[in-house]
């Protein structure tokens, strides 16, 4: 898919989405509040890449992938996993368990299928680290032309992180309606995301870009 396209379906997702999401109305528990914030996060990092991908700022938009799953995940298990204990030590500064943990507990209640979320870290993980933190993924693809220090995405690399990120935006904005327990927003949240998209889309399935490469391939 042309990036102009993914960015065109990525503004109407945006648009209409957070009309949605800001009618939500939020409990008032510390679960709910720290819970409906990292959802809201994940959301807002959505709207960040779908700005740096129509500035051209390719590398960074990358980058901000990881944040964006991440801020979802970790919305998700303080607010169907995490004691309340685990929440008030949040609240308090400190770190939560390890993604691998909060998958694993996800899982564990039926939030996902078993093994998705873990497969899902198997295999996009690694280069997902590699895109936030400069690795090797990210000097490839800006010196991969003799001479020259550029970022060289190609195109459908580019328009499909994208849509990944506006689906793991849409799991976002459901756990958000999740906490606020309105089951209504929630199914019109996946209306209107299946009319921007027209196609079943699996939640978090890596694009390209996102799977383990050889550096041939990374040179992209």
């Amino acid at each position: 898919m042309p990036i102009d396209d993914a960015l065109h379906q990525s503004e109407r997702w945006i648009g209409q989405c957070v009309a949605l999401v800001n009618t939500l109305t939020v409990p008032s528990s510390n679960r709910s509040r720290v819970a409906a914030a990292l959802h809201q996060l994940s959301i807002e990092h959505f709207t960040g890449i779908h700005v740096l991908v129509g500035t051209g700022v390719h590398s960074a938009a990358f980058a901000l992938y990881r944040p964006q799953l991440e801020a979802y995940v970790r919305g998700a298990w303080y607010h169907r996993c995490a004691t309340d204990e685990q929440v008030q030590d949040f609240i308090r500064g400190e770190e939560p368990p390890s993604p691998k943990t909060q998958m694993t507990a996800l899982e564990s209640v039926g939030a996902f299928e078993p093994g998705s979320l873990l497969r899902l870290k198997d295999m996009t993980w690694s280069n997902l680290c590699d895109f936030t933190h400069g690795g090797t993924i990210q000097v490839k693809v800006r010196a991969s032309t003799l001479g020259e220090i550029a970022q060289n995405f190609k195109s459908e690399q580019v328009a499909s992180m994208l849509t990944a990120s506006a689906t793991t935006a849409l799991l976002a904005c459901v756990g958000l309606a999740a906490v606020a327990e309105n089951n209504q927003t929630a199914l019109e949240l996946q209306s209107v995301f299946n009319a921007i998209y027209q196609q079943a889309t699996k939640p978090f399935a890596p694009p390209d870009a996102l799977r383990p490469t050889s550096p041939s391939s990374a040179r992209g």
